[in-house]
């Protein structure tokens, strides 16, 4: 008996893990920029993990390019990732100046997560951003022909 009560003790207390109540303003003022991206997925393990959901562009200290990318674990778990931007300029030029490490990030499950970049010259007009598991990088990391490697290009 005690052992059926804690069990449904424990399977109430999970259900409760996978969801999160939010409060958000019911006539936003926000206009985001939102990009239409191509995906070219090479580690479909990653892509049953991690998706993404939105992409931003914005403008800051008045000319360097933002993007923020919403991503969303669609497991239960926790799960970390390496990410990188690149940044191009209007010829399709890599911008060297600056160029972006690759970064860590986690997500737990069911969560959301934004990670963004600004690039490091007024010249950059497009990005692409790498997507690696952690997991399989460790060995590999901070190599841009690595395989597993998911792409995500403006």
């Amino acid at each position: 008996m005690i052992r059926s009560i804690l069990s449904l003790l424990l399977l109430l207390t999970c259900a409760g893990c996978s969801t999160v109540n939010t409060v958000e303003p019911a006539d936003p003022v926000m206009q985001p920029d939102y990009v239409t991206v191509k995906q070219e997925i090479t580690d479909s393990g990653l892509d049953d993990i991690v998706s993404v959901q939105k992409v931003v562009r914005s403008t800051v200290s008045g000319d360097l390019l933002k993007i923020q990318v919403e991503l969303k674990n669609k497991t239960d778990s926790y799960h970390r990732f390496n990410y990188r931007f690149s940044w191009f300029d209007k010829d399709g030029m890599v911008v060297t100046q600056g160029a972006s490490p690759w970064r860590t990030s986690q997500v737990e499950g069911q969560e959301t997560v934004y990670i963004s970049a600004v690039s490091p010259s007024p010249n950059a007009q497009d990005f692409r951003l790498e997507l690696l598991d952690s997991l399989a990088s460790s060995s590999k990391k901070g190599t841009s022909t690595n395989p597993r490697a998911r792409t995500l290009n403006k």
